[in-house]
């Protein structure tokens, strides 16, 4: 085992571990990758071996649509990306054991009900299980139970905060990260009969290695509800973590950012670095231990393993930045991260919409201008 593996919590018994479940941040398959010569999917998913060859699943998100060939895609507000990918590229997730594959995030709807309809095959025939996307919200939450060796029973739910596309009582969409629909999915799967639970929320603020202060809360009222491990991804960043006790849980982790494991759309240093998160259980579904292992996306856009150096850097600013949400600090921290160039930013994003759509999309993009971007620029101008 790599000594740049941080373990965060260990039980106090000699317990030993019967399954290990990785949760890790964004597969972003498309952009500006770079395959060196006679490289696959596969093969690139072979620089991460030293993170999952211990692992017996993985869950993670994918932030692409997947086989949407032929399909229109939806008109963008503003800038951004439309997101897609071949089905080979799931050769990637398969070498990293992911099991179960989260699909709740603002690029999930690039290509309408059609293009999640086509991801949704595409894992599926890969043996993957897709959630967090294409139901209603009068349906049940959606959720998985892996089932491990001895009585290790795990609960997976993917849902979205970052994103327009939520699921409404008429309308399909995504899973909605609210606590009433993360009680919702602890109910079913406990009764499924799991005993540990993961959330893997699209959560966050680009440009910031801190969380957006309502984010935190909502993290922690999961952690507080039953989740053990909560950990969010769509800032490209890795954030800090906390740990909770009392509540439902005796333990309870959140994660504020995991950053990437490939990318192709990295913008500047911070958004190389990468969290892989390991939960160690016991026979029967308890948690053991749980570490920390960084990622750093190099010039061709996939993760691996780093060097000794740039593993202890990664993991020191992941410690700076737990201490920040211990003292209180990574609110003041956020807001200057996500000031920073905000007007400017607006004006960007006004412009595009309207390039794009006239002023029906600027109409539209004003909309979206919600009370959350007020409210940081109303920081920016008190400080």
């Amino acid at each position: 085992m790599s000594t740049s593996h941080l373990k965060i919590w260990q039980s106090p018994g000699p317990e030993p571990v019967a399954a290990r479940i990785a949760i890790a941040g964004d597969f972003l398959p498309a952009g500006r990758l770079e395959f060196p010569p006679n490289s696959s999917w596969r093969g690139m998913a072979n620089r991460l071996a030293g993170h999952f060859e211990d692992v017996d699943t993985s869950f993670v998100n994918l932030e692409a649509c997947i086989d949407a060939d032929g399909l229109n895609s939806r008109t963008l507000i503003g800038l951004g990306q439309i997101v897609s990918a071949r089905p080979g590229s799931l050769n990637y997730l398969r070498g990293i054991r992911a099991d179960t594959v989260g699909i709740a995030n603002n690029h999930s709807y690039d290509y309408g009900d059609h293009g999640v309809a086509r991801t949704k095959a595409a894992l599926a025939r890969n043996e993957m299980v897709s959630l967090g996307a294409g139901a209603l919200l009068a349906d049940p939450a959606d959720h998985f139970i892996w089932q491990g060796p001895g009585s290790v029973r795990v609960g997976f739910w993917a849902a979205a905060k970052a994103a327009s596309d939520a699921a409404t009582l008429h309308r399909r969409g995504l899973e909605p990260a609210t606590l009433a629909r993360a009680e919702q999915a602890l109910g079913v799967m406990k009764s499924g009969g799991a005993s540990f639970y993961m959330a893997l929320l699209h959560a966050g603020c680009m440009r910031a290695s801190r969380p957006e202060p309502e984010d935190l809360r909502l993290m922690e009222s999961l952690a507080a509800a039953g989740f053990n491990v909560v950990a969010a991804s769509h800032s490209h960043r890795i954030a800090g973590f906390k740990r909770l006790s009392g509540g439902r849980n005796e333990n309870a982790f959140c994660f504020f950012g995991l950053g990437s494991i490939v990318s192709g759309y990295v913008n500047g240093q911070l958004e190389r670095e990468g969290l892989v998160v390991v939960a160690g259980l016991s026979a029967e579904g308890k948690l053991v231990s749980l570490e920390v292992r960084p990622v750093l996306l190099d010039a061709t856009g996939f993760g691996a393993c780093p060097s000794p150096q740039d593993g202890a850097m990664i993991l020191n600013r992941f410690r700076a930045l737990t201490a920040e949400l211990s003292d209180g600090s990574y609110e003041r921290q956020f807001y200057r991260e996500v000031s920073q160039g905000l007007g400017r930013l607006y004006l960007r994003d006004a412009h595009a919409a309207f390039v794009s759509a006239g002023l029906r999309g600027l109409a539209r993009k004003t909309v979206r201008l919600r009370m959350r971007h007020m409210k940081r620029l109303l920081h920016k101008v008190a400080g």
